[in-house]
């Protein structure tokens, strides 16, 4: 009973780190879907301008402020602005202020540092079981300091996780009622570069259903800053915006059965897409808000922490996700076990196994690869040449499965000996998978 109380206080978060703005979202254990932090209790404002203030020396309060209050000092003269946060952490570079160099994850470390305090508000620090951190676009030099700059922010026991927009759009999507996917669905992502489109379609021939997403980004719809012009001017550009999202949404339409459109971010206004929705309306669903991408990460979070049956039925497929189950068929007593090892659907940046297995007749082991496209299962067999085998389980090898990029699967084996009757020889075999092998 009392573990139980223990699982339902257990919290997972979803982090959406935006160059412009962020956006936090968690979820207890025995809560059916996320909630979204919002800077002001009882209102709806989930955006937390991504930017740091650094106060002078002079100023009596903390020497870093963030978001909204960041904005207020910077314009009060109070400290000097730092933008662009997840830019300048993407490509490694570091910040001069009047007394120090700043590197790019020292600079996310007090951003994620003091957001969770805010967040302490709605949840314990103390209660978060994962936190999963989701990128517009991510490579592995961002990743790494958004992973430095978490054990920073006092985050190093916590399990951390890496989802991509189009992984949350996912995540979320599953989590929907059925009728809302029962075909297509499209998604707008409106920020200050433009708007970014994303249609997820589904194989629903496969076993688990494979599902992919396409995206594409529409420069041409970035918004303008319109305070100063007339309102002609306005209205001139409104109406052509209009028309450019219009187009955009036949010619994506016009190819799929959409179910449901998403239309995320504060751009998006019904004051100037009018014909644009009018046409989005017609025989599909469709929804407007700016936080599904911080829930989606929520549910992708407690998908890893507290697995469902969804995990097992759809598997979201990628350029940089793994097109195949691998495992390999092993003793177990008397009987013979399938022993899975990666699984199809998961990132390369995190497909990583370790274990240790006996041999017991020969110097090889098999594994079994299985495309999630119904393709025939391939075997491919691993030999540890110069290794001799004495047929008396007393040969331990140990057996790590990583990716270092999206092309192919590395396995190290290494002898480890048996006790002090037979030390390990220290040899270590490697073996590389190219991923057009097994998808």
């Amino acid at each position: 009973m009392f573990t139980d109380m223990l699982r339902k206080n257990k919290a997972v978060v979803g982090f959406d780190l935006g160059n412009d703005y962020s956006q936090v979202s968690y979820c207890r254990a025995d809560q059916s879907m996320p909630d979204t932090m919002s800077l002001v209790m009882g209102e709806e404002q989930f955006n937390i301008p991504t930017v740091l203030c650094k106060r002078h020396k002079t100023e009596e309060a903390a020497m870093w402020s963030i978001g909204t209050e960041a904005l207020r000092d910077a314009s009060d003269k109070k400290g000097m602005l730092i933008e662009d946060l997840v830019l300048l952490a993407k490509n490694n570079v570091s910040v001069k202020t009047e007394d120090a160099d700043i590197a790019a994850d020292a600079l996310l470390a007090e951003f994620i540092r003091k957001t969770l305090a805010i967040l302490s508000l709605y949840v314990r620090t103390e209660d978060i079981e994962a936190i999963a951190f989701t990128m517009r676009d991510m490579n592995s030099q961002l990743m790494e300091n958004v992973k430095r700059a978490a054990v920073q922010a006092g985050l190093e026991e916590k399990k951390l996780y890496f989802l991509s927009h189009e992984d949350c759009f996912f995540q979320y999507m599953l989590h929907q009622p059925s009728e809302m996917w029962i075909h297509d669905v499209l998604l707008y992502d409106y920020r200050s570069d433009g708007v970014k489109s994303y249609l997820l379609t589904m194989n629903r021939k496969t076993n688990p259903v494979a599902c992919f997403i396409e995206s594409e980004l529409f420069p041409e719809m970035k918004p303008a800053d319109l305070p100063q012009k007339q309102e002609a001017a306005k209205t001139a550009f409104y109406r052509q915006l209009d028309a450019e999202l219009l187009e955009i949404a036949k010619e994506q339409c016009g190819k799929h059965n959409i179910t449901s459109v998403f239309l995320l971010g504060d751009y998006f206004s019904r004051e100037w897409c009018k014909e644009s929705l009018r046409y989005l309306c017609r025989e599909r669903r469709v929804f407007q808000g700016n936080n599904l991408f911080s829930k989606g990460a929520c549910y992708g979070a407690r998908e890893k922490v507290f697995t469902s049956t969804l995990s097992t039925s759809y598997v979201y497929l990628s350029e940089d996700k793994l097109r195949a189950n691998i495992g390999m068929n092993c003793d177990k007593g008397q009987e013979e076990i399938y022993f899975p090892i990666l699984d199809a659907g998961t990132n390369w940046y995190d497909a990583e196994r370790e274990f240790d297995v006996l041999l017991t007749k020969n110097n090889t082991f098999t594994l079994n690869i299985a495309p999630v496209d119904g393709s025939k299962i391939r075997l491919a067999k691993i030999s540890l040449e110069g290794l001799k085998v004495r047929g008396n389980k007393t040969n331990r090898v140990g057996l790590r499965f990583f990716m270092e990029d999206s092309q192919a699967v590395q396995i190290e084996i290494t002898d480890k000996g048996f006790g002090e009757f037979f030390p390990s020889t220290g040899r270590i075999w490697r073996e590389c998978l190219p991923l057009e092998v097994i998808s």
